[in-house]
């Protein structure tokens, strides 16, 4: 691998499993990663998932300020400046939040009782079977995405001046129309001064049809893995060059 500028990682089955916290391991190699450069974890998930998750022990390393946080499918950002500072968020107003959840609920058929309608002001998150299911019943829901594509199909009718967004395993993620995870790219790029071909984006869903794939038309190099385990190797070979 060529030495990039600057590496960004999705969360979910990429830094960690599918809505679980990363590794001891993982996080110490980003620690490692951020004193060669910078560092962004580019996700659906929410800020405070991130916080809890990374940050007490990133936040530690001399070279915190290396790291860039990009939550909620890059409608936030934040950097450290002697503390976590929030760079930009593109909130949602209350009336576009509840005409977003009266979509989903009109859209959502036959919805598992355990659905639940996550509102972050910046990002409103259909989780279809809820946060505390199996890793391996969120993997076996919907693994060629066909339910949530045709969920997608009702919601791009009924929301069309929102980006509607494929996430997880089973979640469908609704931010502000051109707010998607290549916003967080470009806005990195710029922020950095660094093109998006310098920089790499490592993720599980870079394939047609996954939520990472919105990056690769920015021009950032990508780097597609199958879970945690190959990202700790990828950090690895980053490291080594």
């Amino acid at each position: 691998m060529t030495a990039p500028k600057a590496a960004l990682f999705d969360l979910d089955d990429t830094l960690a499993e599918s809505f679980q916290p990363p590794s001891t391991s993982m996080v110490e190699k980003l620690g490692v990663l951020l004193t060669k450069m910078p560092v962004a974890i580019v996700s659906a998930a929410g800020y405070g998932r991130i916080e809890r998750d990374f940050l007490p022990i990133l936040e530690k390393s001399p070279f915190v300020k290396n790291l860039y946080i990009l939550p909620n499918s890059s409608a936030q950002a934040y950097s450290w400046h002697d503390g976590w500072n929030e760079e930009y968020s593109l909130a949602l107003t209350h009336e576009e939040r509840h005409r977003i959840r009266e979509a989903i609920e009109k859209s959502a058929e036959n919805a598992d009782p355990r659905a639940l309608i996550l509102d972050r002001e910046v990002q409103i998150a259909y989780a279809a079977i809820g946060m505390e299911a199996s890793l391996e019943e969120k993997k076996s829901w919907d693994p060629d995405q066909s339910k949530r594509k045709a969920l997608k199909v009702r919601l791009d009718a009924m929301l069309p001046e929102f980006e509607v967004l494929i996430g997880g395993m089973t979640t469908i993620d609704i931010t502000r129309k051109g707010i998607s995870k290549a916003y967080g790219v470009r806005w990195l790029s710029e922020k950095l001064h660094i093109s998006p071909g310098d920089m790499v984006y490592v993720g599980d869903a870079l394939y047609e049809g996954g939520n990472d794939a919105v990056v690769i038309p920015t021009g950032v190099r990508t780097r597609p893995v199958s879970g945690p385990d190959e990202t700790e190797k990828v950090i690895d070979e980053l490291l080594a060059v």
